[in-house]
């Protein structure tokens, strides 16, 4: 609960290679299920580990980690996505919209969304670009083809 490894002394985790668990959900079998591994449990794994490694220097106090579920939402590519903001269950365009929204909020500075925001509107009205690497055909892409180039070398 505290982010530390069980058995290891001075070592913790967070993020999606922790196990978690959650105390906001009741056990079952004597053990917490874990919290799910999203970036909103990652970043506020990062938050409470941080002030528990300074506890462990004599600054602050540890604490259990806890917290409010926020929902969660996945754009799931073209025009499918899921949602559940406060715990309302949202797919299709809808579920696009809100979480489309809610990645650009969840953006450090408004440079960063209006430049994310307008390839977003880019690629809804324009074809793909020629440097994705889906637009490469597997025959262009493979060893063979890299070996007739000079850029690939042996040895």
């Amino acid at each position: 609960p505290q982010l530390r490894v069980p058995g290891l002394e001075n070592v913790w985790a967070a993020g999606d290679s922790a196990s978690v668990p959650d105390l906001t959900k009741p056990a079952e079998d004597g053990q917490r299920p874990p919290t799910p591994p999203t970036a909103q449990h990652a970043q506020r794994h990062g938050a409470a580990l941080a002030r528990n490694v300074a506890a462990s220097f004599g600054v602050g106090q540890a604490r259990a980690y806890r917290h409010k579920d926020l929902g969660l939402v996945a754009d799931l590519g073209g025009k499918d996505a899921v949602a559940r903001p406060l715990g309302i269950k949202l797919s299709g365009r809808l579920a696009k919209i809100v979480a489309r929204g809610y990645h650009l909020y969840a953006l450090p500075s408004m440079s960063n969304r209006a430049r994310v925001g307008t390839d977003w509107l880019l690629s809804a009205v324009l074809s793909g670009q020629s440097v994705q690497l889906s637009a490469v055909s597997p025959e262009d892409a493979a060893m063979a083809a890299a070996q007739r180039t000079r850029v690939f070398s042996e040895g």
